[in-house]
């Protein structure tokens, strides 16, 4: 299926021109009747006999060609296959005929034809000169080399023969038309017209460039994110059980209302489009708009979708008129923001030739982090993430998310290319050398972001040894914190394990620090006995440090010395900091633990709760302890069992008892 757009100027006989080559009525409104103009989109379809490649079915989208209605011809130009621009002979360009075929630009149409209607009204000497102003008018845009055809919704001769131009205009098209490949991007697809039928509930319908949709499949309505099973599918009046875009699709969606999937959503497939308020894009400035300044306000439309919006210029310049530039979006209201979606920018001011339109182009993904203006390598990392190489631009966007670095799904939403490339992409980058992964299914970070990371971790504990020479070294609290509260916790014992592979680091199971390093005994003896004491009398339940300094009279400094210099020495054990338990009564609560769930397949924490008989302030460090001591495993689902070298070794103390 092929979907046509049809432009122009109001009162140029685009409806007419439906109406007559599809004997379908577009004006579906009793407002558009009365008034004879088109103030919804209206669509028709015609069936052609196209040559080589049998009979195909014409979407045709009717927009409204009025300046108060731009928005949704805007909305009806969303993934179409080509635009008919229609100029009225007698009338040649027009202002919205002008601003059509600039919108039609920036949404990244490429192809098309001029109509060039109500020639019975004109001589022919009136036609050569209605021709020449159609030529001025398409110099330097995709339709510069357009066929113009002229037509009368009077003349069903040119009617005919216009059909027939449409038929060897589809099999270049349908020719050029790339073979359905193996990846395509998961199906997406803007709401432009929402209804309900009885007995059958909401009904929506777009145009989909991309990606295919079954019947009893879920998609979600974005931006709120609501899921809905798809009850039917049907493509220019046919029933399916299935669709492959490009092309035209009513979708009836079980149990939704018109307030769940309004016109302007996106129906996509689920956690495959981002939603948010910021995006990067490629703003491209049209010839006769005013010079933007650094920081901008506009109205922007999204697929079917508007709102306004700020833009930053990531030059840290003001933009020309006629020239591209990195800009962020930041909206005034959450918006779906696919990858690679072509926007456009209206302002406020009407320019007498060319309407509102100032300019548009394509987001490059949506991003949550501010990046910063005028630095030339976030500049040079945009210019990667949009080229043509995807391992680069997988890098690219890696850079550009610094030492947060992005999930799988986070990367695949960002980028336009299909899922399975950005996964190839990905494990080329890796293998090259370029990014790594925290953990096996952990976050992907840049190399040069993740030398960054472990730098930090080599001066925290630089900082610690230097500053505190009686501590043994960083818990991974501590270490989680010194990389940035605002990480992800999988980076933090990434980046410490990835500096102990190298050597940089020990870790002795509980605490990190540099290899050979020894905390100096910064107590007397007495007092790390008084400390070890206190704490063997409280079991698996120790004080405070707070407290103990309280009953013990002694400084909190001094019983954190004591307390490390006593786990230094095998009297103690650390579970986190402040928390520490004497060995024997740990060791003794290990092996509860063990004759207790010896022969379990697994047990909950409440279980060893209630084993223990322990708060969740104390129950979850021993826990956690019991993880790292390997006397236990975690599962996935959060329950233990017991490990079975731990088994064994408690099998033979018991025999040698």
């Amino acid at each position: 299926m092929l979907t046509f757009g049809i432009a122009g100027h109001v009162d140029h006989g685009k409806t007419s021109l439906t109406r007559a080559l599809t004997g379908m009525e577009t004006d579906r409104l009793a407002e558009e009747q009365r008034r004879g103009i088109s103030i919804e989109l209206g669509f028709a379809w015609l069936d052609l006999d196209v040559p080589g490649h049998g009979p195909q079915r014409l979407a045709l989208v009717d927009m409204p060609g009025h300046e108060k209605f731009v928005r949704r011809m805007i909305a009806g130009a969303a993934a179409l296959d080509a635009v008919l621009l229609v100029v009225a002979a007698d009338e040649g360009a027009m202002p919205q005929g002008r601003e059509h075929l600039a919108i039609c630009q920036l949404l990244g149409v490429r192809t098309g034809a001029v109509v060039l209607s109500k020639v019975d009204l004109v001589d022919e000497e009136w036609q050569q000169l209605a021709h020449a102003d159609v030529r001025a008018l398409v110099a330097g845009t995709f339709l510069h080399a357009a066929p113009i055809w002229p037509v009368s919704v009077r003349d069903s001769a040119r009617i005919e023969s216009l059909r027939s131009e449409l038929a060897t205009f589809c099999q270049q098209l349908l020719d050029a038309r790339p073979r359905a490949a193996g990846e395509v991007r998961p199906f997406a697809m803007a709401i432009d017209r929402a209804f309900s039928i009885a007995g059958r509930g909401t009904v929506i319908a777009g145009t989909a460039a991309g990606g295919s949709v079954t019947v009893d499949q879920s998609l979600a309505v974005l931006p709120a994110g609501k899921v809905f099973r798809v009850r039917g599918l049907q493509t220019q009046g046919e029933s399916r059980p299935a669709f492959a875009a490009p092309g035209r699709v009513a979708i009836n969606l079980a149990s939704a209302t018109l307030d769940d999937a309004p016109v302007g959503a996106l129906l996509a497939a689920p956690d495959t489009v981002p939603v948010g308020r910021r995006a990067v894009a490629r703003l491209q400035l049209l010839h006769h708009a005013a010079q933007i300044g650094k920081e901008s306000r506009f109205t922007l439309h999204l697929g079917t979708d508007s709102a306004g919006v700020r833009i930053r210029q990531l030059s840290g310049a003001a933009q020309e008129p006629d020239t591209a530039a990195w800009v962020e979006l930041w909206i005034d209201r959450p918006m779906a923001l696919p990858a690679g979606a072509r926007f456009v920018l209206r302002g406020t001011q009407v320019h007498p030739r060319l309407g509102r339109t100032v300019g548009g182009g394509a987001i490059l993904c949506a991003w949550q982090r501010r990046l910063p203006a005028g630095h030339e390598a976030t500049l040079c990392w945009l210019d990667d993430a949009a080229g043509d190489d995807g391992m680069a631009a997988v890098v690219a966007l890696l850079q550009l998310a610094g030492d947060r670095g992005l999930t799988d799904t986070e990367l695949t939403q960002a980028s336009a290319q299909t899922p399975s490339a950005v996964v190839r992409s990905v494990k080329d980058a890796i293998g090259r050398g370029h990014l790594r992964r925290a953990g096996s299914t952990g976050r992907l970070v840049a190399v040069g972001a993740f030398a960054q990371l472990e730098g930090r971790l080599l001066t925290a504990v630089e900082a610690l040894h230097r500053d505190h020479p009686s501590r043994p070294g960083l818990d991974s609290e501590a270490v989680a914190r010194s990389l940035g509260s605002w990480l992800d916790p999988a980076l933090a014992p990434a980046v410490a394990g990835a500096l102990v592979k190298r050597g940089a680091l020990h870790h002795d199971g509980h605490v990190w620090s540099r290899p050979g390093f020894v905390a100096k005994a910064t107590v007397s003896a007495e007092t790390r006995l008084r400390v070890v004491q206190r704490i063997a009398m409280a079991d698996l339940q120790p004080p405070l440090f707070s407290e103990m300094a309280v009953e013990l009279a002694l400084a909190i400094k001094d019983i954190h010395a004591a307390a490390a210099a006593a786990a230094q020495a095998g009297e103690l054990v650390r579970l986190a900091e402040e928390h520490y338990l004497a060995v024997p009564c740990a060791r003794a609560a290990a092996d509860r633990v063990i004759a207790a769930f010896a022969t379990a397949e697994s047990f909950s924490t409440g279980e060893l709760k209630d084993l223990l008989g322990l708060t969740r302030k104390h129950l979850i460090p021993f826990a956690e302890w019991l993880d790292a001591d390997k006397v236990t495993v975690r599962d996935p689902s959060g329950n233990r069992k017991v490990r079975a070298r731990a088994l064994a070794a408690w099998h033979e103390r018991q025999a040698a008892s």
